[in-house]
């Protein structure tokens, strides 16, 4: 929920409007231009002119504001009330240990999570649906214009209402009310497609697609998401990812395989993609190292493609085949030494054989290593394993120096070795220090 907001309070910050308290805002004047603009696009002369729908559009604009206040998710309680004003009633609770705390106001009621607005509701709303409205006028206005003199104050206002329908569709989301955030994403991707706004936000796509498919609506979710790929929006991978799964909740695997095939070769590292890649194959009771035959086909036309050899690496790393993932992921790097993910992965499979032979020293059953031999045995090799992995770590940490994970293998494997030599220690020492900055 708050990476959604994150990412779409960042595309809305530069847009918000000075916020306004309750009693700065004159409703009843609001409530006055509401009924004269009703009669104005009900009668038969006036309803024919753009400047009217223009104005319909431009006014549901500034009553969306008046009943938010202007305010916008990402506020803390501190700032909302230095800028909104006091609440009417402030409500403290707690849910699964989460303080949320309530601030009551005249007609709408936010809520903040942790000190944080996340979402918002109309308890007495001036219109019900004021961006919608918005959105019809503006539309109408564009039509009636036949000669293009509104054309520029019409893009403006359809522009500041798609920053407002990402607002209000993130609230609906952060209140899992996913068929709400849907109307209000999807309404967005229409604006921005619109001939005469031209400026398509990818991440709405998906964010469209989000809300359908966590909504049910799977078929619609399938369509948006589909429009991301189009555009090369690919969230990480999981674009591919959750295609699939809409897919599989129609039951309509077979369909959906080749979005996990196009996703795993497109972007390797998304875990779920390779898990269910793995999962169909097996599923299927066929042989998961067939997703092999798709990687050969793209080196063969991409051989110079680092990235599928680090996906082939993958595979391998996932299947245990410690030796076949070493290499592939040493062809990867090969083709690129800065890259970091076969760096980093090369590093943990030399340091998870090392714990596995650990994990194995100890299993070692006392009646069968009086001695201790085997166990120690067994342990030496489980160093020789630890002691590959550092300096690989090493290169891992210089291409990317805040990466938690490589610091912290980096400090576990120090820490084993530091009464070796004091070098060691001092790498401890070092490694400790940059692990408390990062906390």
């Amino acid at each position: 929920m708050k990476r959604i907001l994150l990412i779409l309070i960042a595309v809305i910050t530069s847009i918000t409007a000075i916020a306004q308290t309750s009693t700065q805002i004159n409703f009843s004047s609001l409530e006055k231009k509401i009924a004269k603009s009703d009669q104005s696009i009900e009668n038969p002369k006036s309803n024919l002119k753009y400047q009217t729908w223009l104005s319909r559009g431009e006014l549901m604009l500034e009553v969306y504001d008046a009943m938010t206040l202007s305010a916008s998710a990402g506020l803390t309680i501190n700032d909302f009330m230095l800028i909104i004003g006091r609440p009417n009633q402030q409500l403290e609770e707690e849910i699964d240990g989460i303080p949320i705390t309530k601030m009551v106001m005249d007609r709408v009621t936010f809520t903040f999570v942790e000190g944080v607005l996340e979402s918002w509701t109309f308890t007495n709303p001036l219109v019900e649906n004021p961006l919608f409205d918005a959105y019809k006028s503006l539309l109408k206005a564009n039509e009636l214009d036949d000669k293009g003199r509104g054309r520029e104050k019409i893009v403006e206002n359809l522009t500041r209402l798609k920053y407002a329908l990402i607002a209000e569709g993130s609230n609906c989301y952060s209140q899992k009310d996913y068929a709400c955030s849907f109307n209000f994403f999807s309404k967005t991707v229409e604006i921005g497609l619109h001939p005469i706004v031209n400026s398509v936000d990818t991440v709405l796509f998906y964010y469209s697609g989000l809300s359908a498919q966590l909504g049910n609506m799977n078929e619609v979710a399938i369509e948006y998401y589909q429009k991301a790929i189009d555009y090369n929006f690919y969230s990480d991978g999981n674009t591919f990812y959750n295609i699939y799964e809409a897919y599989s909740s129609l039951g309509k695997e077979d369909e959906g395989l080749k979005y996990l095939q196009e996703g795993f070769l497109k972007v390797p590292k998304n875990q779920n993609v390779l898990y269910s890649l793995i999962n169909y194959y097996i599923v299927k009771d066929d042989d998961p190292i067939a997703v092999l035959e798709y990687l050969d086909k793209a080196k063969e036309s991409d051989p110079e493609n680092y990235s599928l050899y680090f996906a082939e690496g993958t595979l391998h790393d996932r299947l245990e085949n410690p030796e076949s993932a070493e290499k592939a992921y040493l062809k990867a790097i090969e083709l690129n030494p800065d890259y970091f993910d076969a760096v980093f992965n090369l590093g943990a499979l030399y340091f998870n054989g090392g714990v596995k032979l650990a994990e194995e020293a100890t299993k070692i059953p006392p009646r069968e290593d009086r001695d201790g031999a085997k166990y120690e045995a067994k342990m030496k090799l489980a160093d020789i394993e630890f002691k590959r992995s550092i300096p690989i770590m090493e290169r891992a940490l210089e291409i990317n120096p805040n990466n938690k994970a490589t610091v912290e293998t980096l400090k576990n494997l120090y820490f084993r070795f530091r009464t070796e030599s004091e070098e060691m220690q001092k790498k401890y020492e070092d490694i400790n220090e940059l692990w408390l900055e990062l906390q």
